[in-house]
């Protein structure tokens, strides 16, 4: 296999490849820095003798038979979550620094990481899928760390979960009961044509697959009246600094808003296991980025797990971002509900 196919796998695809006796790690870390080289901005901090060193452990870990499944993998991890870096080190993976969040979904595309841990990794602004990749967000417990994943594909993601040791979930042996928005959360939005087209025919694949497919429109506009949107749009850090920047007077008020949402969350999800949405609304003019994308704020705050997925492209070209989101409790679905849509759909670009 020449370096331009190497670059274009995906983790799962290198990780084989690499166990396989295919590639060492020393030359996939070689060939993922010339990628970088040609985009270096991506990097906010680069470690180029620390990924030598661990490529080179790895090298030897791999003649030893070590089947650790990151082992000799290039990751990269997003600004903020620094904490997770040992645990990526000690399933083997060959960290190669900090990326910028803005650029998360970029590193992967471009081949600069094989995937990115990122607080966000649904997208900050524009959904992850958007850039023709798979952003997974797992269920955020109460005051618990929420380190997400992006990567090209469903199976990658899957990869570095099992690798950290947050994976292989159990799936429930029944038909899920699973809903579609095509409104979402605020009340006047409206999804352009390509965008409906897109999730209708991710509600007929599944539907078609054995699943119970309902319209849930009625039930999140319902929901969406007792919602504040400024509210929504913070990150779970944002809502941390409540207690320094609200005046007192204040501060309940704005706790029983947060958990009048909550309650409102769980009340959408009475009944199903999976939300589907578009990612956004539709494209603007001025090319792949959302014009409106009112479906990914609420579950950034809810902390409910949610995969971004690309369905296809448009006719421009453009990837198309459909969303799902799980209840806490479904949440080892997602990514194989992920997978039978990158089956049925035409893939971005060639993948391992």
């Amino acid at each position: 296999m020449d370096d331009s196919e190497l670059h274009r796998l995906g983790a799962a695809a290198r990780s084989r490849l690499l166990r396989s006796g295919g590639t060492s790690a020393a030359h996939l870390l070689d060939v993922t820095l010339r990628a970088i080289s040609r985009e270096p901005e991506v990097f906010g901090d680069l470690d180029v003798p620390g990924a030598r060193e661990a490529a080179a452990e790895a090298d030897g870990l791999l003649a030893a038979s070590d089947r650790r499944p990151l082992l000799g993998v290039p990751v990269a991890v997003e600004e903020g979550c620094a904490t997770a870096v040992p645990a990526l080190r000690a399933a083997g993976a060959v960290v190669l620094g900090r990326t910028r969040a803005a650029d998360a979904a970029r590193v992967v595309t471009s081949g600069c990481a094989s995937a990115v841990l990122a607080r966000n990794a649904l997208g900050a602004r524009t959904p992850a899928a958007v850039s023709g990749v798979v952003g997974f967000q797992p269920h955020l417990p109460r005051g618990g760390p929420r380190t997400g994943v992006i990567a090209a594909r469903s199976a990658d993601v899957a990869l570095v979960l099992d690798g950290l040791g947050t994976g292989a979930l159990a799936v429930p042996d029944r038909p899920l009961r699973i809903g579609v928005s095509l409104r979402g959360l605020a009340l006047h939005s409206r999804t352009g044509p390509v965008m409906r087209h897109a999730v209708e025919d991710v509600a007929a694949l599944l539907s078609l697959r054995g699943h119970e497919v309902r319209d849930s429109d009625g039930r999140l506009a319902a929901g969406a009246r007792v919602l504040l949107a400024p509210h929504l749009t913070a990150s779970p850090q944002e809502l941390a600094l409540l207690d320094r920047v609200v005046p007192a007077s204040l501060r309940g008020l704005c706790r029983r808003v947060a958990a009048a949402e909550r309650d409102v969350v769980g009340g959408m999800f009475d009944g199903l296991d999976v939300l589907v949405t578009p990612g956004h609304t539709g494209t603007s003019r001025r090319g792949p980025h959302p014009a409106s994308a009112p479906f990914a704020p609420l579950w950034r705050v809810s902390g409910y797990p949610a995969v971004s997925v690309p369905a296809g492209r448009g006719g421009n070209g453009h990837a198309l971002p459909v969303q799902l989101t799980a209840s806490p409790a479904a949440e080892a679905v997602l990514l194989p509900l992920a997978a039978l849509i990158e089956q049925d759909a035409v893939p971005p670009r060639a993948r391992g």
